[in-house]
């Protein structure tokens, strides 16, 4: 079928595959089509200028949406995007971009997860720049005992992880928190923290004037005072053996430059709470990877 396909793309003259849809792939579980057509509300994401939340949930995966779609334009690719919902494993693994099955990910991805595939996949400028990643040790609202505590006092506490999750994997390894390890997924490591199992995980920072994080009706909160640097930056992908990947890697590439000169990728970072500036006189627990030498 997919030579199909093909064949007919090169049959048709070149102006009509010019104005074909692009097919960019997002996670199916997440449901963020959803919530990415309630935040644009009617709006063309290229009018996109304000990217405070204005709904529930993690906000930068719909911010990256939009950002894709700027970037492309202002690289000079101006084509209808299609965003094609698909399982998460097929791209945690990437085995349809790396056969050429998929063109792209709306999403970023670590750089450190992509490095065996670089022979396959083009990887853009960073999106995210090493160190601007930062995240809080969440617990259960009503543990109103951990929400004021010292770095010291970190070496009482448990803290619920998945190894495959490289990047957080070894920035809590850097931090004298007991990690408890869990393969698994994102919900069901919360519910290890509602019930008490282990005490506190490693979350992105609410969007919330309160850094407060409502998840099915239960309430929790980052301890204060305390963060965790990310060590790694955050990219797109593109196909290397999808017949459109080179022109549309270096669409994307000179268009997120544009975005960077301009400013817009930082605006868009603070005003979706990525970069969160409420916490950024917190002190970070695992600086020394940030900064080495910095205890």
């Amino acid at each position: 079928m997919r030579f199909v396909v093909l064949l007919i793309s090169f049959l048709l003259p070149n102006f009509a595959v010019a104005k074909t849809p692009l097919v960019v792939d997002i996670m199916q579980s997440e449901n963020f089509t959803h919530r990415y057509q309630s935040f644009l509300n009617g709006r063309s994401p290229l009018d996109i200028t304000d990217f405070h939340a204005s709904t529930k949930g993690s906000h930068i995966e719909i911010v990256e949406m939009i950002l894709l779609q700027q970037a492309l334009v202002l690289g000079g690719l101006d084509r209808t995007i299609i965003f094609n919902p698909k399982p998460s494993i097929n791209i945690m693994e990437y085995s349809d971009l790396i056969a050429g099955d998929s063109l792209i990910l709306a999403r970023s991805v670590w750089h450190e997860d992509i490095l065996d595939y670089r022979g396959s996949l083009y990887v853009s400028e960073p999106l995210v720049k090493f160190g601007e990643y930062e995240a809080g040790l969440y617990v259960p609202k009503r543990n109103v005992h951990l929400h004021n505590l010292e770095k010291s006092q970190l070496e009482d506490l448990t803290v619920v992880a998945n190894p495959r999750w490289k990047v957080d994997w070894r920035a809590l390894h850097n931090t004298d928190l007991n990690i408890v390890s869990f393969i698994g997924p994102w919900e069901t490591m919360l519910e290890m923290v509602e019930t008490n199992v282990v005490d506190t995980m490693l979350i992105n920072f609410s969007v919330s004037d309160t850094l407060e994080l409502n998840f099915e009706n239960r309430l929790y909160v980052p301890i204060n005072n305390l963060k965790v640097f990310l060590p790694d930056s955050r990219h797109f992908v593109v196909s290397k053996r999808h017949p459109e990947g080179k022109r549309v890697f270096q669409a994307l590439n000179k268009g997120l430059a544009l975005l960077r000169a301009n400013g817009t990728i930082e605006k868009a970072l603070k005003q979706s709470g990525f970069i969160n500036e409420k916490v950024t006189d917190w002190q970070t627990i695992n600086i020394q990877m940030l900064n080495p030498g910095q205890q």
